[in-house]
């Protein structure tokens, strides 16, 4: 840190004096305004930091994977397994919820998320006639 920091250009162009610059031609149109000794640069300046510039916008955030194909895989798996057994009607339940969670998500399948809902309900109701039957047979 005992070290002394360099001299900055100005100090420099103190000491040693001005260094000229070759003169540019007199049909240069770019240097009409440039100052003495100096370079013209206004055209480089513009093409670097003009208008033409465009502003970085960040990609749309892609949207989460649809809800709407699962809703229907379960609600089929809930329905085929409610034929022949009662005790799986949680699965039924699952389907109608992740079904209604899809038919209120915008981007999802409208379609398959109300035939899923249709189907989750028709196996609830299968199961529960399944479960139903089975305790009454059971008191018997």
């Amino acid at each position: 840190m005992s070290e002394a920091s360099p001299p900055t250009r100005r100090a420099r162009k103190e000491v040693e004096g001005q260094t000229v610059l070759p003169e540019p031609a007199k049909t240069d149109p770019v240097d009409s305004g440039a100052e003495e000794g100096r370079l013209a640069t206004a055209q480089l300046e513009m093409a670097a930091f003009g208008d033409h510039v465009i502003p970085y916008v960040p990609p749309a955030p892609k949207p989460p994977p649809s809800l709407a194909p699962w809703a229907l895989l379960l609600a089929i798996a809930s329905l085929a397994s409610s034929f022949f057994w009662g005790w799986l009607l949680p699965l039924s339940a699952v389907a109608a919820i992740v079904a209604t969670m899809s038919l209120r998500r915008a981007h999802d399948g409208r379609r398959a998320a109300t035939w899923a809902l249709v189907l989750a309900l028709l196996s609830a109701v299968f199961s529960a006639g399944w479960l139903i039957w089975g305790f009454s047979q059971l008191a018997a």
